[in-house]
Order: structure tokens, then C-alpha cells, then sequence
């Protein structure tokens, strides 16, 4: 119940891009937890409006080598000018993971975006 009233204040605090329907909601194997799904590919999928702008006036712009990560919980990241993708994937992983320490285990980061490219 801590992890998802969490999520909440994440959520309200970063401002959420997505509505309640762009949301899949699935109980946890043990129906213990309720893990939400993003429904939406492409920069739909971008939870929080502040990742969003950032997606959009900067991370479009920057040099390659770059990677966009992201949590359900509303932790992003992203990083760019690395010596390859794979770093860029993990640097990024890395930040977000960061911002994202007390629900990791529930909704991890993942990468969503490498080089302009989206990741399903």
C-alpha cells in the first residue's frame, strides 16, 4: 500500500501526461499489488510533462549516442554524446534508477527511447 500511495505523490508532484484511461491497471501474480501499464508507444508513452518537454526541446536535439529511461512511477532520464549506445543505455538507466530508488523494484526503469528510435 506505501509503494502505490508513493506512485501518488510522484505522479501529483511531477504532473502526469497520461489520463486514467491510457492506463492498464493488472493485479501482481499474488493479487498483493496493483502494477499499472503504460498503454501508449511513441511520445504518448511519456508519463510526466516536465520528461516530455525535455524529450521534445532537448533530447531530440542532442548529439547521438543518446538514450531516453523511464518508470511508470514518473522517473526519467536521459543522457546523449556517449562513447556508444550501450553507454548511453546505461547512463541512462543509471539516472533514472536514481530518481526512482523507493519503487525500482516495482516499476523498474526501462529504456523507451535509443537515437530517436522507439523501444517496445
Amino acid at each position: 500500500m506505501t509503494r502505490v500511495l508513493i506512485l501518488a505523490v510522484f505522479t501529483t508532484l511531477l504532473g502526469c501526461a497520461a489520463t486514467p484511461q491510457d492506463t492498464k491497471y493488472v493485479s501482481s501474480p499474488d493479487r498483493s499489488t496493483t502494477i499499472y501499464e503504460n498503454v501508449h508507444s511513441g511520445p504518448e508513452s511519456i508519463i510526466s510533462k516536465k520528461a516530455l518537454a525535455s524529450f521534445k526541446d532537448k533530447y531530440l536535439a542532442a548529439g547521438e549516442h543518446k538514450a531516453f529511461a523511464q518508470s511508470l512511477s514518473g522517473a526519467w532520464d536521459w543522457k546523449s554524446s556517449r562513447t556508444s549506445v550501450e553507454h548511453a543505455k546505461t547512463s541512462a538507466l543509471v539516472g533514472c534508477q536514481k530518481n526512482n530508488r523507493q519503487v525500482e523494484d516495482l516499476y523498474p526503469c526501462r529504456i523507451i527511447n535509443v537515437n530517436g528510435e522507439w523501444i517496445e
